[in-house]
């Protein structure tokens, strides 16, 4: 039985020593084959490394030149700067040397403006003062004047008073020729402003000639037909509202009376003084009038 074993044993040895040998030169085929494609791929990345040395350097060669070309125009910009700021500082102490004189100057001409305008302020004021008092002792003057006119002016209307009321007591009341009692009948020219200064009627005079036709007088027309200077006596027609009226054979200073369609008491037409062929008087008119209704 052993002998059995070991003569297989004996038997299996030349084929296990094949089977190692195969199994040897697989493996050195493997590491060969693994060692070519390492070497391969170690070359390539060798290759790709030298030519990124390359482009490295070429960058780094340009970026000097790029940093160098801008380090000289920061530079040359610098200097360009630096040089107009200095042209500009030198400027600028000119000109401010410059405006100091100038502004010496003006001001010495608006010292002497301001001088001269004083002056001239000082003259007119001394000038006004003189005027003020030249006219103060004016209106001093004009004053007293004006006191004594008042006084002359009060003395002449206490005299005018005093003559008004000798008038006025000379003045009558008559019945007219519509037997309307009359308002107050002057007979002359001062019994007749005595009148108008009692504003009691409108007052018109008149001289009336017996041609030239109808004479206006106030709002209405007077026409002279006929005089009687002996007996002092005269005919005329009387034209108002379109109407045609004759006051016949009237006298001296008789109130020749008619109503008009717009006053409440009769106009008066009264003749103060008769002469050849003519007549010379007054129209007394009511200063009260009636409102038309509408």
């Amino acid at each position: 039985m052993t002998n059995n074993v070991e003569h297989n044993e004996n038997s299996n040895r030349p084929a296990r020593g094949l089977a190692g040998k195969i199994l040897i030169g697989g493996a050195l085929a493997a590491a060969l084959g693994g060692w070519w494609y390492q070497s391969s791929q170690v070359a390539s990345v060798r290759q790709e490394l030298a030519q990124s040395q390359v482009k490295m350097d070429q960058f780094h060669g340009q970026m000097e030149t790029s940093v160098s070309a801008a380090k000289t125009e920061v530079n040359e910009t610098l200097a360009k700067m630096t040089a107009q700021v200095e042209k500009a500082r030198q400027e600028a102490v000119a000109g401010s040397h410059r405006v100091q004189i100038v502004a010496k100057r003006q001001a010495g001409e608006v010292f002497t403006t301001l001088s001269a305008k004083n002056q001239q302020m000082t003259q007119q004021i001394d000038q006004i003062k003189n005027d003020n008092d030249q006219k103060s002792a004016l209106v001093d003057e004009t004053l007293n004047g004006i006191k004594g006119d008042v006084g002359t002016v009060k003395t002449d209307a206490a005299t005018t008073r005093t003559e008004l009321s000798e008038t006025n007591a000379d003045l009558k009341r008559v019945t007219g020729d519509m037997g309307v009692m009359s308002g107050l009948i002057a007979t002359n020219s001062t019994e007749l402003g005595a009148l108008r200064l009692l504003g009691e009627k409108d007052y018109y005079e008149f001289t009336l000639p017996k041609t030239g036709g109808p004479q206006k007088v106030g709002d209405i027309r007077l026409a002279l037909k006929n005089v009687n200077v002996k007996r002092n006596r005269f005919t005329l027609d009387v034209m108002a509202d379109d109407k045609l009226v004759e006051k016949k054979d009237k006298s001296i200073n008789e109130p020749v009376q008619f109503y008009t369609s717009g006053a409440r008491a009769p106009y008066e037409v009264v003749v103060n003084e008769i002469r050849k062929d003519q007549v010379i008087g007054y129209l007394a008119v009511p200063k009260v009038k009636i409102i038309a209704k509408r």
